[in-house]
């Protein structure tokens, strides 16, 4: 556990549900107030902002207030938890401490109390706007690497990895992808031309970046490697980039229709060594259900 009082964190499916199921809904929002915390995604409430339905979009809000009658705060979406966590380690790599990084995101939390995200109807659609673009370029990056890669794999006569641990093993060794992603990532960031051994380091003593870069290189291996047989791993965009802030959470809960977030996640994850608890909705509200 982070600290003393367990923290939830909800994806932007799970508020859109808690609207839509008010009998659970009551529990869910009790038992937030009774012994645990609550850490709002500001990705989420970017997507809450973007919901072309006013109404659809002031009890999203609605919602959203009351969960900060109890015990809250709001973290910053992953672009810029990336760009403070990577300054903060370029200027000082020796005393660099991910979790004293200052990520409290309070603009968003007073928008929140203040009703600012609700009737802003400009606001909302370039909100939307902006999310459909952003949605398009990141699955525009894998389009045309797929060919590229079944050619790469059939002149040296090898099937794609079945799997995609099979693909985090493979790819440990100096120069590989996954240096390169998180290089990427770091020199946006700093504006520097960090070495490997800077990214290795830098991965290895920050979670939040770590789970960024293998959401983003399992994107890659969905996309662009696997061929008919091996693991479909379907989420997309922001979905996926939801990883970067499982180590700020406990419990983080997806009511994502068909559960691929969900599983997405959880491999995500696994692969980086965090401890975070993935749950479905419905098995975060059973928890409140038994234990009533």
């Amino acid at each position: 556990m982070i600290g003393d009082i367990p923290i939830v964190s909800f994806d932007t499916s799970t508020h859109n549900q808690l609207v839509k199921d008010a009998p659970r809904a009551e529990i869910v929002l009790a038992a937030l107030k009774s012994g645990l915390s609550f850490r709002f995604v500001s990705l989420s409430i970017d997507e809450m902002v973007a919901t072309a339905d006013p109404a659809k979009r002031a009890a999203l809000f609605t919602c959203c207030a009351r969960i900060q009658d109890g015990l809250s705060e709001c973290i910053y979406p992953h672009n810029e938890l990336i760009k403070r966590m990577v300054v903060e380690h370029h200027k000082n790599p020796a005393a660099f401490n991910w979790k004293t990084v200052d990520v409290k995101a309070r603009e968003y939390e007073r928008a929140i109390r203040n009703r600012e995200l609700v009737s802003n109807e400009e606001l909302s659609a370039e909100q939307r706007a902006d999310l459909k673009t952003r949605s398009r370029e990141y699955e525009g990056m894998w389009a045309g690497l797929n060919p590229e890669l079944k050619e790469v794999f059939k002149r040296h006569g090898e099937a794609p990895p079945p799997t995609f641990r099979e693909v985090v093993a493979r790819l440990q060794t100096e120069g590989s992808l996954i240096w390169n992603m998180g290089k990427l990532l770091y020199d946006r960031a700093a504006g520097t031309d960090a070495r490997e051994a800077t990214i290795r380091e830098f991965m290895e003593i920050c979670p939040p970046f770590r789970a960024m870069v293998y959401a983003i290189l399992l994107s890659w291996y969905d996309r662009a490697v696997r061929d008919e047989k091996g693991e479909k791993f379907e989420a997309g965009r922001n979905d996926m980039f939801m990883a970067m802030h499982l180590p700020y959470c406990d419990k983080f809960v997806s009511a994502e229709k068909y559960g691929e977030q969900e599983r997405c996640l959880r491999e995500v994850a696994f692969v980086a060594g965090l401890e975070t608890e993935i749950l479905s909705y419905d098995d975060f509200c059973d928890s409140f259900l038994v234990t009533a």
